[in-house]
């Protein structure tokens, strides 16, 4: 199946309606902390275990703003608290006991791939994600961008799904 960002089901969608119990594992070259609350606020309390190997974290709202290295710098309580609330999330989110983060500093993750293995046993409902979009808002369909975002989804235990697992 197409997955894009104007005519078809949305990655952000894609992820909200067929995550069930399970584990999931996202390579991404970008992310921002608005898709890490997203992933939070949408499927955490059906996920057993996340994998993550994100590249650089962005932040396009607000030219001002500089990117937070969220994975590299040490957040103490207090800068917790002056972080905005998504990205208040975003850190509770990372710093759960589920949640294994790394980066492949200094080298760059161009790679955007999410994978998803069900609790229960059942081929049927593994699926994988390839393509252009990164963990953001804009990747995964949140907000609208200039970018065309285009993956492909599909499910089951083919022989593309398990490349991808190894």
């Amino acid at each position: 199946m197409i997955l894009d960002n104007e005519k078809h089901l949305k990655v952000g969608e894609w992820i909200t309606k067929y995550t069930e119990e399970g584990t999931v594992d996202i390579v991404t070259g970008y992310f921002t902390v608005g898709a890490l609350a997203y992933l939070s606020q949408q499927i955490n309390y059906k996920i057993a275990k996340f994998r993550l190997v994100l590249g650089d974290i962005v932040n396009l709202d607000k030219a001002e703003n500089r990117p937070l290295d969220l994975l590299n710098e040490n957040i103490t309580i207090e800068a917790a608290l002056n972080l905005s609330r998504l990205a208040q999330e975003a850190v509770i989110f990372l710093r759960q006991d589920k949640v294994i983060a790394k980066t492949l500093e200094p080298n760059f993750c161009h790679a955007k791939c999410y994978l998803f293995e069900p609790l229960k046993n059942d081929d049927r409902n593994k699926y994988f994600i390839s393509g252009s979009s990164n963990l953001t808002e804009a990747g995964v369909g949140l907000k609208h961008t200039n970018n065309l975002e285009l993956n492909i989804a599909e499910t089951g235990n083919n022989s593309q799904y398990k490349e991808l697992v190894e």
